[in-house]
């Protein structure tokens, strides 16, 4: 029976992973994930050196680390462990490949970026203002275009990312996407002030003012690289994050 049972299970896996592969554009679009995944991380990471503050989930979530004295990368991925059992709940049609990519790797990625970019510059406490400008910029582009790649390949979103997508559709827009994502992340970032992260500048645009950027990086850059120019002229892809 538990024979069976395995066997029964792997050929899931299998027809699950033959069916990721089989969808068009899929080496794109996984390369899509992976290297928004990467510079979502980084982007974190320069964030949070800035001391300007962080997006309002890592917010929260660097505010739990400092209560509890665990990593941030392991902080994100309880988080989303907790959050994931709400959208399978809903609506799963949100979970994919990506999902799981984001769910365990983005916190770990961004950890990883800390400890080498710390050891090689020196601790944040030390940089001057300019630099931590510096530092802010880089970090809302590079977060804005890591965003974009890893929407536009299409497989699937964060557990944070597919609450407010779900209320949005569960509630034939009566609760937009736009004004719930707002109130989760006044929540988000409020958690982490009182845990003692931080609530700067760069909170505050991460959370109002960039999906603009992320939709234009999504219509002139990404769009035409996973799919084509061609593909994505046609709209059977278009992703729009800016609602």
């Amino acid at each position: 029976m538990q024979e069976k049972d395995r066997t029964a299970k792997q050929g899931k896996i299998k027809g699950w992973w033959q069916q990721i592969m089989g969808l068009p554009c899929i080496g794109r679009r996984l390369a899509g994930i992976v290297l928004g995944n990467l510079l979502m991380g980084f982007a974190v990471t320069l964030l949070r050196m800035s001391h300007f503050g962080n997006d309002p989930f890592s917010c929260m979530n660097l505010g739990y680390s400092i209560f509890s004295n665990l990593s941030f990368g392991l902080c994100v991925v309880l988080c989303n462990c907790v959050l994931i059992l709400w959208v399978i709940l809903k609506d799963r049609s949100y979970i994919h490949i990506g999902t799981l990519v984001n769910m365990f790797l983005l916190g770990v990625i961004s950890d990883m970026f800390y400890l080498l970019l710390t050891s090689s510059w020196g601790s944040p406490d030390t940089y001057d203002l300019s630099f931590r400008c510096i530092l802010l910029a880089a970090g809302i582009l590079i977060s804005c275009y890591g965003c974009s790649a890893y929407v536009c390949a299409n497989l699937g979103m964060g557990p944070y990312d597919a609450i407010g997508w779900i209320v949005d559709r569960s509630t034939k827009q009566r609760i937009t996407f736009r004004y719930f994502r707002i109130g989760m992340d006044t929540i988000a970032a409020s958690i982490g002030f009182m845990l003692g992260s931080i609530v700067g500048p760069g909170t505050i645009i991460m959370a109002l003012f960039t999906g603009p950027l992320i939709s234009f990086f999504n219509e002139k850059i990404n769009m035409r690289l996973i799919y084509g120019p061609k593909e994505s002229k046609k709209g059977q892809y278009a992703v729009d994050i800016s609602s």
